[in-house]
């Protein structure tokens, strides 16, 4: 799984706050078939971090392209 900082992020894929979308984010991974497209990138981003790397991980290992955002 790649780690980015938030403020290096560009725009180059789609952009997922756990925080405020997908709540709760279990939604996300248990009908991640009608939400994403393994064809795109996403980031992953919870102002703690831990909600963003579990779905990171899992996602990544259904295929998906993901890469967590961190606050440092």
């Amino acid at each position: 799984m790649k780690v980015i900082n938030k403020k290096d992020y560009k725009n180059d894929g789609m952009f997922i706050d756990l925080d405020k979308e997908f709540v709760p984010y279990d939604n996300l991974l248990n009908n991640h078939y009608k939400y994403l497209n393994k064809d795109y990138k996403y980031y992953f981003y919870c102002k703690s971090g831990k909600k963003a790397k579990r779905v990171a991980l899992i996602l990544e290992a259904y295929g998906y392209n993901t890469t967590l955002v961190l606050n440092k």
